[in-house]
């Protein structure tokens, strides 16, 4: 019997002679928002001071919101201050564009840093439209987790799932549907690795533009869906950890 993983990696393949044209299209003509201003590391709240490190791509870098304030890793910290009662001392390692390579090369560039508390992970939809194996990112996604569990044991890993691409507003048809495929390929695969990390979490999103709003360019949550997505990870995660 073919896997839910073999089915979705089979249909993508098949459709992307359908879809190419489509791509190389879609590069030439999408909006490239910038991503947020603002410093990159700060503090929320007042107390006992825990640290968080937000990595990834332009989720991370809060492309499509106004200021760094308003992005997915500010606003998560905020809640978690509001819950925790605690100061939240947050940094943002994120950039527009980057995979899983890019994401490791940042995360072993890292000057010596207080170990976090947590690690806020948004990474995949670049490998996605990057055309990376599943082979590629299965291995990364281990080598990623191993790392970090090797730096700063015990440390709380949060990997948002990777976004239902299916329903951006951007991309045409049959392109939307086959991006929406591999998503769901790559995102299940990261599901099965985090599974075996006792101290890390995927919380799959819930985001998406049928419900919530997105930037102009079609492609990235607007700062009040973030704020929406930063109070859904914290119960998430919360819900996660009394399982």
């Amino acid at each position: 019997m073919v896997s839910r993983i073999g089915f979705l990696r089979v249909a993508f393949w098949l459709l992307l002679p359908a879809t190419a044209v489509q791509g190389l299209w879609l590069r030439r003509v999408a909006i490239r928002l910038p991503g947020a201003p603002g410093e990159r590391q700060g503090d929320i709240g007042s107390g006992e001071v825990m640290h968080l490190l937000a990595l990834g791509d332009s989720i991370i870098e809060g492309v499509g919101t106004n200021n760094v304030r308003d992005s997915l890793p500010v606003q998560f910290a905020r809640v978690l201050s509001e819950q925790s009662g605690k100061c939240i001392h947050w940094r943002i390692e994120g950039q527009s564009g980057f995979d899983i390579d890019d994401v490791l090369e940042r995360l072993n560039s890292l000057e010596q840093l207080p170990a976090p508390h947590f690690v806020l992970l948004s990474v995949g939809v670049n490998d996605v439209t990057g055309l990376s194996t599943t082979r590629h990112w299965r291995s990364k996604v281990k080598e990623l987790l191993q790392t970090l569990c090797r730096r700063w044991p015990g440390t709380q890993i949060i990997f948002t799932g990777l976004p239902p691409m299916a329903e951006f507003p951007l991309p045409p048809q049959p392109l939307r549907f086959s991006l929406g495929l591999r998503a769901a390929t790559l995102d299940s695969i990261a599901a099965m690795e985090i599974s075996n990390i006792p101290n890390a979490n995927h919380i799959p999103t819930r985001i998406n533009p049928g419900e919530h709003g997105f930037c102009e360019d079609g492609f990235h949550p607007s700062a009040e869906s973030c704020n929406l997505w930063a109070e859904q990870l914290l119960l998430d995660q919360g819900e996660n950890n009394h399982e």
